[in-house]
């Protein structure tokens, strides 16, 4: 018999559209769905952003790891202060988040399931800043996973960039297939449902012995690692 979804605590970071399908995408696969948003991003506000949320029942939290992705550019056009913003905030912003939560849990059990372009597996020539964060970031939740194993599971979905940032777009990335369109194997693009399947997996006691592990949600593009 199949165990009950968990009840989600969804974090969306400001990812509106993105934010509002994926909770849809979840609710829709019968799980029960709060949202957390917190417009300062530091270790008290999201310590008080997540006590505000989390009830007494079972929890997992899904989250969208924060970036900036605002700017796409040739490396060496790159100016420190731009860097800073782009490639190395979104990872303390990421540390601040698990760390609010971790105090907000106070030593509760939990399953943490974040989600990031698969980007930074990938590469893409002018997305560097954005392919850096996400690396950073799932190096950070390895890392997690190891130190507080004893309460905490950690994993990574990885989704290809245009389907959380849309502006992106598939022609900005690159594919397995350098000449026309490219279908992948699975014969289509996956949707935030795939998505919503995959971390709800990821979140349940079905997955009680992962943790710490990268799963790409892309159609069996790339088939990494």
């Amino acid at each position: 018999m199949a165990e009950p979804a968990p009840e989600l605590v969804l974090y969306t970071h400001g990812l509106g559209e993105s934010g509002r399908l994926l909770a849809d995408a979840l609710r829709s696969q019968g799980a029960g769905v709060r949202v957390t948003r917190c417009e300062t991003v530091s270790r008290t506000s999201l310590h008080a952003a997540f006590s505000d949320t989390l009830g007494e029942a079972r929890v997992a939290i899904v989250a969208f790891a924060p970036v900036d992705r605002g700017l796409a550019r040739p490396l060496l056009e790159w100016m420190p202060d731009d860097w800073r913003r782009c490639a190395d905030e979104p990872q303390l912003r990421l540390l601040e988040i698990l760390q609010g939560l971790r105090d907000a849990l106070a030593g509760r059990p939990c399953s943490v399931v974040l989600l990031g372009a698969s980007i930074g597996m990938t590469g893409a020539a002018n997305h560097v800043a954005l392919a850096t964060a996400t690396e950073g970031q799932r190096g950070l939740m390895k890392a997690l996973a190891r130190q507080w194993g004893e309460s905490w599971r950690l994993n990574w979905v990885s989704v290809t960039a245009p389907l959380i940032f849309p502006d992106i777009g598939y022609g900005d990335i690159p594919e397995q297939c350098e000449l026309g369109d490219y279908t992948p194997p699975l014969g289509r693009r996956p949707d935030w449902a795939d998505v919503a399947r995959t971390a709800l997996m990821l979140a349940g006691q079905d997955a009680g012995g992962v943790t710490g592990q990268t799963v790409i949600v892309d159609g069996g593009e790339w088939m990494l690692p």
